[in-house]
């Protein structure tokens, strides 16, 4: 899978801006003693990163920012042919029983005083975007504050979640989570407000349950379209595919329009969302953002939805919120690309056209 200019998470990728400052300048060191609270790390990582179709190289350093004293951290690097397996990582465990896996922003440089304000700052002066941030001040387990950083979009409110230390010199993306609990586990609960509305098909009571992040705008999503046809063919008994929403706003103009309309449409007549889906990327090189309201619209009249409806439905503001509050949820849990597969929970790297995915899903049926 390749991805084009764009296609990558606007948001995770700014992260990567000030990645470097996370990693030591010094080569990685040789192995030390054996350190439980680092070989707890190590196991904790593997669970978390994407199954990969092709090898991988793993490399571990300090970090050059002194967290709080009841943080362990490490730094991982993923290196691979395969660019929707490589990644820079800190992963962290708390003395709590907290876990965190994902790349924090470093406030130092920030000169506001409140919490709200140098998150502000910070976000302006290295993203020149605009958020609001609103913190929770009840301490959280690991000794952290909670906070909702509210972009503001024409189409509403995306609300990304992470956590800040009482002192605001680090913000973590996302949530430190039990150690005791699986990746998988931690994913599928995040994610289980969003799949009852989601676009499904496939078995009711599936042994296995496949959910695609996909953006109708993505040049990868287009390609990617057809790899669940062969899985589903083979085991539409034993398997379910979840197509999640993720639009990337700021970077495709029209993603969001079509995800709200696939919605209307979903929900009149499920069976005719999966042409839409075809449509959407048969057309997709033609689409702009001054024809996708008109090309959705006549969809809908073509196969006879009630357009009244239709009409109501993508004015929602509910259906809306619901796609952007999705869409911020997977960023928020480190979903750094569309396409992204989750098998069970588990990250998945489809390999080439899709037969890693293939493969993934029938080794499980085995078992």
């Amino acid at each position: 899978m390749s991805f084009p200019t764009g296609m990558k998470i606007t948001l995770a990728l700014a992260t990567a801006l000030f990645a470097t400052a996370v990693f030591a300048a010094d080569p990685p060191k040789p192995a030390p003693a054996p350190d439980p609270a680092a070989e707890k790390l190590d196991k904790l990582v593997k669970d978390a990163l994407p199954v990969c179709s092709v090898e991988t190289k793993i490399t571990t350093n300090d970090m050059q920012h002194k967290l709080p004293p009841n943080f362990t951290s490490k730094v991982y690097k993923i290196e691979s042919e395969r660019q929707s397996c490589e990644g820079m990582y800190v992963a962290i465990l708390s003395a709590q029983g907290g876990f965190y896996l994902g790349v924090p922003w470093f406030l130092d440089d920030v000169e506001a005083k409140t919490i709200e304000a140098r998150l502000k700052e910070f976000t302006w002066k290295n993203m020149q975007q605009n958020y609001e941030p609103v913190v929770d001040r009840t301490k959280t387990r690991d000794n952290l504050y909670r906070v909702v950083m509210n972009q503001t979009t024409e189409r509403g409110k995306f609300p990304l979640e992470g956590e800040v230390d009482q002192d605001a010199k680090f913000f973590f993306l996302g949530h430190f989570n039990p150690a005791t609990e699986s990746a998988a586990s931690i994913r599928l609960k995040a994610f289980a407000p969003y799949l009852p509305v989601s676009p499904t098909k496939g078995a009711s009571n599936p042994a296995v349950t496949v959910i695609e992040f996909s953006d109708f705008e993505c040049p990868s999503c287009k390609h990617a379209a057809h790899y669940l046809d062969p899985i589903l063919e083979k085991h539409g008994d034993q398997v379910r595919y979840i197509r999640y929403d993720l639009p990337l706003i700021n970077a495709h103009p029209w993603a969001f329009t079509a995800a709200v309309a696939g919605r209307a449409i979903y929900k009149q007549k499920p069976e005719v969302f999966w042409d839409f889906k075809q449509q959407i990327y048969s057309n997709q090189s033609q689409l702009s953002a001054f024809t996708i309201d008109d090309f959705c619209r006549n969809f809908a009249q073509d196969h006879e939805l009630d357009l009244a409806k239709y009409d109501a439905d993508i004015a929602s503001a509910e259906l809306q919120s619901q796609i952007m509050k999705g869409a911020a949820t997977a960023l928020s849990g480190d979903i750094r690309a569309t396409p992204s597969y989750l098998v069970n929970g588990v990250l998945v790297d489809p390999g080439e056209e899709g037969k890693t995915l293939d493969s993934y899903v029938a080794g499980l049926l085995k078992k």
